[in-house]
């Protein structure tokens, strides 16, 4: 599997996504993504590649922390994931485990027109 870039990564849509120019044209609020991974796991992996392509049509930024580290570690006891990784949107418990992408997509897009509503 291809290794991703997981510095915060916000969504392209609109004019110039398929040429890979960014458009915050009608974006909104990106979603703050954060991803507790550990090592060797292949779920985190999953997850990774699932966030990159999510981020090419959604608003988001992603932050990806080890579950070594004092913060991923304090995130994992915090929101008491059983396994990795844990993922978190705008700081709220989603998932640990296997990335459900549809839920994901469904929540993704309900935030989008949230902030096109109002």
């Amino acid at each position: 599997m291809a290794e991703v870039e997981m510095t915060p990564v916000s969504g392209m849509q609109g004019p110039g996504a398929a040429d890979g120019t960014r458009s915050t044209q009608g974006m909104g609020v990106p979603v703050a993504v954060t991803l507790v991974e550990a090592p060797a796991c292949h779920l985190c992996g999953d997850a990774k590649s699932t966030l990159a392509a999510l981020a090419q049509t959604y608003p988001m930024t992603i932050q990806v922390l080890s579950i070594s580290s004092v913060h991923g570690g304090a995130l994992m006891a915090q929101h008491r994931a059983p396994m990795s990784p844990l993922v978190l949107l705008d700081g709220q418990y989603f998932s640990s485990g296997r990335l459900p992408r549809r839920k994901l997509e469904r929540r993704l897009g309900e935030v989008r027109v949230g902030e096109t509503d109002g």
